[in-house]
């Protein structure tokens, strides 16, 4: 029987999944005998579609914590559910399609037109650079492209950033542009005409869309030995256009062609010396040839140094990393700067050559703390290289196809040991699986993917010694920008902290939520969290979670309901966890949405590892809650009592049932709560502490849920702090 394999389009591998060029379920791939990578169909070079295909993980990857972190996600997803959906159903949060524009360069003024959904009230468009405001005469009063005018920092690296556009009925998810050191050059209409294409000067870049079955092709002149760099950044964005470039000479024959570079989510690149002067034409199209308002891109011409990843791709602020070719060579080196977006989070690398005519934009995950890096060779468990005590996360890569790394783990005592891999949040084109051996050469746990994650292994280690980690590329694939980094947790508490979402906008006057996943390892006391960096208009009092709470809800009040929208409204916003005693785990904040909804299952969304989160202020809700008092103190064996009290808009009469935001088994152990419903403006509810009730702080999450015709509102309480006082003797 011939077995049937699955087509990888960027190399044309034999491999179950490649992370490299993935695409949407709706473009199925080809089941296939034989693997050719390329097919020559009337005289164009032709790409198959790719598919992915998840491999079913080995029992030994699940383990009891693999559970528990299972459940935790649900607790996440659930609460999203819950405590979002008010705001979600009334909500209009801008949406951003597009972003056309020039001077998003270092020390310039920016001037960007906004094209998308609900860009009523425009207020502002923010970049952790620069913000940019409306131009004068601009007319926010409708539904319509915005354009907007700011100056861009100085210090800003070349490099992705996030935008947010700000209204005054919300803000927008995060959408992606590039803060290039080239000159900038507009789309325009002879860049549709096959024949002769757009002129342009090089060095330039180009920011512009693509229609369905409609190219762009940009003509510029080379001398004899000139080379060019022609880089198209579109996956790495986010837009729906999967790119391919070719170019031609000025005899029109096809000189180089590119598509799907490892490394670069899918994106295209390609270098070019000029054997003759002359007039040279390069085509830029989706491998579909579909388009539209999401197929935007970012083409850079000119002399620049073709890297397509940062090695090691993770490392410390400071750190000096190399920067390298699809081929593995070492252009240059560069430093790694500080994360405005907080650690684990992806950030442009600074890196511009004497020689070159614009910076190379590439970026690396910054974290804190040591990371041990590869030394080869470590093939064997014999030649393994040994992981730093104090490590953090380890980086190496494949040298070539085949290759196994191994490093060994020194445990002080018995505990948890949890690794996980850090290649597609990273931009690497790798697929690692992960194995972990004891001392005697006994396989301990393994594992591939852990749904639609990387590989994870979470273990717990029977006693000291010395254990041993296997990695490998699941496809057998390598050559140096097969890069990889495996995050590892060993020997002293940590808490996992998950988003669920990259905004969240706040009702005037009310309330609204996020559910923080906490995942603890090797801590099991109680937790503070904090908001950091909270816009003027917007307040939270600092949550207890307790001992065994794996999910709370980040919630966020404007209190005053009769103020203006205005620049205290919104703004970027962190999150801190710390021990109730000052002291600080190793916290890791991660950005984990959960799946997109039907509507938009078939949208493109880089995997760029985050932990930005973003918050403003939208206009009141149906009704807001409050309780009174905030914090209350309650005995062992008795019980304390609040007022929910509630203001209603004009229209919203009906009942509103008062109840808690998180299961029951989320709350302090003994601790019940009692709630009702509210048929006036005012509910008693009831906290009970047991006999044997948890002593200590806790916080209790109550909401409201309303239901009028076919509109359903849920909108969560400010937290009750609460504090478990033991019975007096």
């Amino acid at each position: 029987m011939q077995k049937t394999v699955r087509m990888c389009r960027c190399q044309g591998l034999q491999a179950k999944f490649c992370r490299d060029c993935a695409m949407p379920t709706a473009n199925p791939g080809f089941s296939l005998t034989a693997v050719r990578p390329d097919l020559k169909l009337s005289g164009l070079l032709t790409r198959l579609p790719s598919h992915i295909f998840f491999r079913k993980p080995s029992p030994m990857a699940v383990s009891h914590q693999n559970f528990a972190w299972l459940f935790v996600l649900r607790l996440v997803v659930c609460g999203v559910c819950s405590l979002s959906l008010g705001a979600l159903a009334g909500a209009q949060d801008p949406v951003i399609d597009r972003l056309d524009g020039s001077g998003l360069h270092p020390g310039q003024k920016a001037e960007v037109v906004v094209s998308g959904k609900q860009l009523q009230g425009t207020m502002a468009l923010w970049t952790p650079v620069g913000t940019l405001r409306l131009k004068p005469g601009a007319d926010v009063s409708k539904d319509q492209p915005v354009a907007l005018e700011g100056d861009i920092s100085a210090d800003a690296i070349p490099g992705i950033y996030p935008v947010r556009l700000v209204t005054d009925h919300g803000c927008s998810e995060a959408s992606w542009v590039v803060v290039d050191d080239l000159p900038t050059v507009s789309v325009t209409a002879e860049a549709d005409n096959r024949s002769s294409g757009q002129a342009v000067s090089v060095p330039c870049s180009i920011a512009g869309q693509l229609n369905a079955v409609a190219p762009r092709f940009f003509r510029f002149t080379l001398t004899e030995g000139q080379q060019i760099t022609a880089e198209v950044f579109a996956r790495r964005l986010s837009s729906e256009l999967d790119p391919v470039l070719r170019l031609l000479g000025p005899d029109g024959r096809e000189l180089v062609y590119s598509d799907d570079v490892p490394g670069t989510e899918g994106d295209a690149l390609l270098q070019w010396q000029a054997k003759v002067a002359g007039e040279y034409r390069l085509e830029l199209r989706d491998v579909r040839y579909t388009g539209g308002a999401r197929h935007f891109f970012h083409l850079r011409l000119g002399r620049i140094p073709a890297a397509v990843t940062a090695l090691p791709r993770l490392v410390t602020a400071g750190a000096a990393v190399s920067l390298l070719d699809a081929q593995g060579a070492v252009l240059s080196q560069a430093t790694a700067g500080e994360s405005a977006a907080g650690a684990g989070a992806l950030v442009p690398v600074r890196s511009r050559g004497a020689e070159a005519e614009a910076s190379s934009i590439v970026s690396a995950v910054v974290v804190s703390g040591v990371i041990s890096s590869e030394a080869e060779p470590n093939d064997q468990r014999e030649q393994s290289t040994a992981v730093a005590a104090e490590a953090v996360g380890i980086a190496g890569s494949f040298q070539q196809p085949g290759d196994s790394d191994w490093y060994r783990i020194s445990a002080a005592a018995a505990g948890n040991l949890t690794a996980l891999a850090r290649t597609r949040d990273a931009a690497s084109p790798a697929d690692l699986q992960l194995e972990l051996y004891n001392a005697e050469g006994g396989r301990l746990a393994e594992s591939d993917d852990a749904g639609p994650k990387d590989a994870e292994i979470s273990f717990q280690l029977p006693a000291a010694g010395d254990y041993f980690l296997k990695v490998t590329e699941l496809a057998g694939r390598g050559g140096p920008v097969w890069s990889y980094a495996v995050q590892l947790h060993l020997g002293k508490p940590s808490v996992l902290v998950t988003l669920p979402a990259d905004r969240l906008s706040v009702p005037r006057g009310g309330s609204a939520s996020l559910v923080l996943g906490l995942r603890r390892l090797q801590y099991d006391g109680a937790l503070k969290v904090e908001a950091v960096g909270l816009p003027a208009a917007l307040q939270m009092e600092p949550i207890v979670a307790g001992g065994r709470q794996s999910a709370v809800p980040l919630v966020l009040t404007a209190t005053d309901p009769a103020a203006t929208a205005g620049d205290a409204d919104w703004g970027p916003l962190s999150v801190r966890v710390s021990a109730l005693d000052g002291s600080v785990p190793a916290t890791v904040v991660q950005l984990v949405p959960p799946p997109p909804r039907k509507a938009d299952a078939d949208l493109f969304r880089s995997m760029r590892a985050r932990a930005d989160l973003f918050v403003a202020v939208r206009p009141a809700g149906e009704f807001s809650l409050k309780a009174e008092p905030s914090a209350v103190t309650v005995e062992q064996g008795a019980t304390a009592t609040v007022t929910v009290k509630a203001v209603r808009g004009k229209d919203w009469t009906v009942p509103i049932e008062i109840a808690l935001a998180t299961p029951a088994d989320q709350l302090s152990p003994g601790l019940a709560v009692a709630g009702g419903n509210m048929t006036a403006d005012e509910l008693a509810i009831t906290i009970t502490a047991a006999a044997d009730a948890a002593a200590g702080p806790c916080t209790v999450f109550l909401q409201g849920k309303s239901k009028k015709d076919n509109n359903e509102r849920i909108f969560p309480l400010p937290p009750v702090r609460v504090e478990v006082t033991a019975k007096a003797k």
